[in-house]
């Protein structure tokens, strides 16, 4: 259903990076972050922390764990042309291993790449929609 997952968070000056990377494990255990320092809009610090689970089994369980969150989700409207579901959750009920699907900026941004033959939107979005229901 899912080939890989991609993820990035900030982490801005004012947090404790060791906190961010707790709730991306939560999330994603295995992820192993590739770190990136940037500075925001007004010269504040910033780092991203980005990278890519390929891990069939950590897919599983994370699969397993974001389903009952699909269901109220309007599906087409987080699907790109490409096949890609993308999904934002909440950086600090993460940091607590609560799962909340979320609109805010202020995140842990997920890409999903969704198995989909030939590899565009509808078939996605059926795929999803299969799954959820």
């Amino acid at each position: 259903m899912i080939h890989n997952i991609s993820y990035r968070v900030m982490v801005h000056g004012t947090e404790d990076e060791e906190k961010v990377i707790k709730a991306l494990k939560n999330i994603l255990p295995t992820a192993s972050p590739r770190r990136e320092e940037l500075e925001g809009h007004h010269g504040n610090p910033l780092t991203l922390l980005k990278g890519k689970i390929a891990d069939k089994g950590t897919i599983k369980k994370f699969t397993e764990r974001i389903i009952p969150l699909l269901g109220d989700l309007d599906i087409e409207r987080h699907v790109d042309e490409a096949g890609n579901l993308f999904l934002r959750l909440d950086k600090q009920r993460a940091y607590n291993g609560e799962w909340e699907l979320v609109e805010h900026g202020d995140s842990i941004h997920l890409k999903l790449k969704i198995e989909a033959y030939p590899a565009r939107r509808e078939v996605a979005i059926k795929n999803i929609k299969k799954l959820i229901t």
